[in-house]
């Protein structure tokens, strides 16, 4: 289909008036409330759905016209509706893909990569996305690689009246980081690699444009500069791990491609024990094993862990290792935490365990002042049975009963669980 044939505008018609039904029944009293916002996301889902197949066809042309309208309602809806569930995030992701998708298919150079190219142009500027200027930008991302010397001009024009205009209303730079990123795929498209990583080199300060300069670093094998640019980002960065999370995953996966396992086993331990980044364990583990040292060298890493990580996450790692007696002591110390490790203790520790059991369930009745609270302390006496404390669930049962007669509810919860209790015993 051409973009002025009979059948295209039909067919683009066809989805105008899917959108306009699916708004006009997700309106409840003039406004698309929380319910309506998910109904109508979910037939903006199901139309994209169906580009897939039209883009198999080769159909680029209408695949994009089609998404690039959706995405465009997006922008409508995300102004006057109720979007609490997520709905529209959830499309917009579902378009990202599509556009990926629809431009790396498209040919360069073709009639219908000039046609995405500048018709995504001229969509980024609808008024609709005045005020969701990134749903426009969404759209230009993908399209800059099908530009051409002859048209990159328009572009960049695009996005200097973008900038100028968030520059005015906007109280963050968010959106400098996206032009960049545009005008690098316009940049390798046009220009080639060398003003490509020119252009990167220029634009380091956006973790977008570092990114891409990590990962051709990677993949030229030149993991000195990689792991510069990664420990100078880290190092820029003055806020808690969380802000540098990607960019020692980053350098996690440089050392481990330099096959450095000194540094690569040294990160994971300050990852491990100073960041507290507990997927770190393995990684450390499976290195000191294969270097021969893990039986040494986990007595003192233990030792470690329980003096530097949070106690829930010290626990975590002691369960997994099967360190039941040590998971045992810390429990004592923690006894809410019985909930969590009281099957796997029951074994070794059992007596012991019911026992805390029974006095967390105890002080957590006596705390219960709602419904769910209550099902919480009848959660808990489940699991207490589910740790073969079975004379000590039904005891506990009567005593509380007994101990609270004012509290209609907790003996409603009480008893529905007694007799879902008594038919799990006839069952075994």
């Amino acid at each position: 289909m051409t973009p002025k044939s009979n059948e295209f505008k039909a067919a683009l018609s066809s989805v105008r008036k899917r959108i306009a039904d699916a708004k006009r029944h997700g309106t409840h009293r003039g406004f698309i409330d929380y319910n309506g916002c998910i109904s109508v996301c979910n037939e903006f889902i199901n139309i994209l759905k169906e580009v897939d197949k039209y883009i198999e066809c080769g159909e680029y042309t209408y695949a994009y016209s089609v998404v690039s309208l959706v995405l465009l309602n997006c922008a409508k809806l995300a102004g006057s509706a109720d979007d609490s569930a997520g709905g529209i995030t959830d499309t917009r992701g579902y378009i990202k893909d599509l556009l990926e998708k629809i431009c790396s298919a498209t040919a360069r150079g073709s009639a219908e990569a000039s046609f995405i190219f500048l018709q995504s142009i001229k969509d980024s500027g609808d008024k609709a996305y005045d005020g969701w200027e990134e749903f426009a930008y969404d759209l230009l991302l993908p399209a800059a690689r099908l530009a051409a010397a002859d048209n990159v001009e328009k572009l960049y024009n695009a996005l200097d009246e973008l900038e100028a205009k968030l520059s005015q209303k906007s109280y963050s730079s968010w959106y400098l980081e996206h032009d960049r990123l545009i005008r690098l795929a316009a940049i390798t498209a046009v220009d080639g690699g060398q003003a490509a990583e020119r252009y990167i080199s220029d634009n380091l300060r956006f973790d977008g444009i570092r990114r891409i300069a990590v990962n051709n670093a990677i993949s030229g094998n030149e993991l000195n500069i990689a792991e510069e640019l990664c420990l100078e980002r880290i190092n820029s960065i003055n806020r808690d791990y969380h802000w540098t999370r990607e960019w020692y995953d980053m350098l996690i996966e440089v050392y481990g491609k330099s096959d450095d396992k000194a540094k690569l086993a040294e990160l994971a331990d300050d990852l491990l024990v100073n960041k507290h980044d507990t997927k770190y364990y393995a990684i450390l583990k499976q290195l000191l094993t294969k270097e021969g040292v893990w039986d040494t060298e986990y007595p003192r890493l233990l030792e470690r862990l329980s003096q530097n990580l949070p106690y829930h996450l010290y626990m975590g790692i002691l369960s997994k290792e099967g360190e039941t007696r040590r998971l045992f002591e810390e429990i004592r110390k923690h006894p809410s935490e019985v909930f969590t490790y009281g099957k796997q203790l029951s074994d070794g520790f059992q007596l012991e365990t019911i026992g805390i059991c029974l006095d967390e369930i105890r002080k957590q009745a006596a705390e219960a002042d709602n419904r769910i609270k209550y099902k919480k302390v009848c959660g808990n006496i489940k699991k207490l049975y589910e740790y073969s404390g079975f004379s000590e669930t039904e005891a506990v049962i009567t005593e509380l009963k007994a101990k609270y007669p004012r509290r209609p509810a907790m003996a409603d919860e009480l008893d529905a669980l007694m007799i879902k209790l008594a038919k799990k015993r006839k069952l075994n």
